[in-house]
């Protein structure tokens, strides 16, 4: 893969952060729930908390990437609808690839915005491979949703599988783990049938969200029987019974494994106070996830999904940059200026948030279907990976 940037002569920092403010201040409209300003306001928070700027540190614009790198996941056909798509005239076959829908809206600049953001995707998984990163955070990236030929949930083009596919084609193998509230269906698809990548989701159950899938019972197909392990939670479940399913099954699984990169979705939308999901999460179970993460890999390509409460995504994100770096966020303006300048003034105090745990028959109901999941992948996957 080659990519030129200004950046390229001298990348010697092992934790890269991916940011371009033109990305960040991209509009799918006011009406949507995507809102890209998520990554500024993350910036911001970074610069705030004196996370930026460590010597062991880079940050790079995305940039475009060759389109041709595309072709090793989607379709050429779909490609072509989706540049044609903003420069006017609807077709039917675009309606039927998914594009101009109230999800995927067709808007000024679409496909400069998908190119560079799935760019920083890939442009991270190469520098992975070649060693000149450890970790690589594109927060504009994870858009696990989409398919081969059609677009859904938000999501154009698959930077996850594109660049996925592009590191196994160099021998990789990788485990992706998906904490994003949604499903990865795009990913699934991609990798059901292999099993030199192991896909890994903990996420809102099909029963109640999109995209209505995800269920514990798809382990995979053919070869790649057992390297797809799904975690739905029911609607309520708070950290405990998220870190519960989240422990018992992804370190031993990618453990067994052994993958050379881990490729993560970190959607902020698991939290309680998000727009679109109904999981309980506070940043206490996030971070939690975050740091296990971690802790998996000597190589990262991390992407940041989801997650539509615009401040607590971007809180969430920077608490992940930090375990990510080994820092800890010193508030740079406490006890200086007024928190408005960062988000409302009740959510600005910290990136914290305080325990909140669910309580009675609730909390039974969420604790014993994450058990049945648990024990389910305990029967009918891990003795695929050795793990008795």
């Amino acid at each position: 893969m080659s990519y030129s940037n200004r950046h390229d002569a001298d990348v010697a920092a092992r934790n890269v952060l991916v940011y371009s403010d033109k990305l960040a201040s991209f509009d799918f409209g006011p009406t949507h729930p995507f809102k890209p300003a998520r990554a500024k306001q993350m910036m911001d928070l970074l610069s705030r908390y004196s996370l930026l700027y460590e010597k062991n540190q880079l940050i790079i614009e995305a940039g475009p990437f060759p389109e041709e790198e595309l072709y090793v996941y989607h379709d050429r056909k779909y490609l072509e609808l989706l540049k044609n798509a903003e420069k006017g005239g609807f077709t039917m076959e675009m309606l039927e690839a998914g594009l101009g829908t109230d999800d995927c809206p067709v808007v000024p600049g679409l496909w400069d915005f998908c190119m560079n953001a799935a760019g920083g995707t890939c442009r991270g998984a190469a520098m992975l491979a070649e060693g000149t990163a450890r970790v690589v955070f594109n927060p504009l990236g994870g858009f696990h949703h989409a398919g081969r030929d059609h677009a859904e949930g938000f999501c154009y083009l698959n930077d996850l599988a594109v660049a996925i596919t592009n590191l196994t084609r160099r021998g990789t193998r990788i485990a992706y783990i998906d904490i994003d509230v949604h499903f990865g269906n795009g990913v699934r698809d991609a990798f059901a049938g292999r099993e030199d990548v192991l896909c890994i989701s903990i996420h809102e159950s099909g029963m109640s969200i999109y995209p209505w899938s995800g269920f514990v019972e798809d382990i995979g197909e053919g070869k790649g029987r057992g390297y797809t392990v799904n975690i739905p939670l029911m609607e309520g479940s708070d950290d405990e019974v998220f870190l519960g399913a989240f422990e018992a099954v992804v370190p031993p699984l990618v453990e067994a494994f052994r993958p050379d990169v881990v490729v993560a979705v970190i959607g902020g939308d698991t939290h309680r106070d998000d727009l679109l999901g109904h999981l309980n999460l506070t940043s206490i179970g996030y971070e939690r996830a975050i740091r296990i993460i971690n802790n998996l890999s000597p190589k990262l390509l991390v992407t940041g999904g989801g997650g539509y409460n615009v401040y607590k995504t971007a809180a969430l994100w920077t608490l992940a940059w930090a375990a990510f770096c080994g820092l800890e966020p010193a508030d740079a303006y406490a006890g200086l200026i007024g928190g408005m300048m960062y988000g409302p003034e009740t959510q600005s105090g910290s990136l914290r948030d305080d325990p909140y745990v669910v309580t009675g028959h609730l909390k039974e109901r969420c604790s014993e279907y994450a058990r049945d999941m648990v024990n389910y992948l305990r029967k009918n996957v891990f003795p695929i990976h050795g793990i008795s």
